[in-house]
């Protein structure tokens, strides 16, 4: 069974590395906003919005990838 996340605000946070070391990302979406959601990076500009249709290709893109690395896609 798919995990559940919720991503209303605060969001859920995912663990990732970059030029510092170990980071994370956090994701969520605004009840004020449903039609986007929010990617907050550990870069120097932290906000990215995504619609709901990029993050689908996202989601595909990254699931695409982690299948192609041999990973358990979810």
């Amino acid at each position: 069974m798919p995990q559940r996340y919720d991503v209303s605000y605060p969001g859920v946070r995912v663990r990732c590395r970059d030029e510092s070391g170990s980071s994370s990302l956090v994701v969520w979406r605004s009840q004020w906003t449903p039609e986007v959601i929010r990617i907050e990076t550990p870069t120097i500009y932290n906000r990215t919005v995504w619609t709901v249709e990029q993050a689908r290709v996202l989601r595909d893109v990254l699931d695409a990838a982690v299948r192609c690395a041999g990973g358990d896609a979810r």
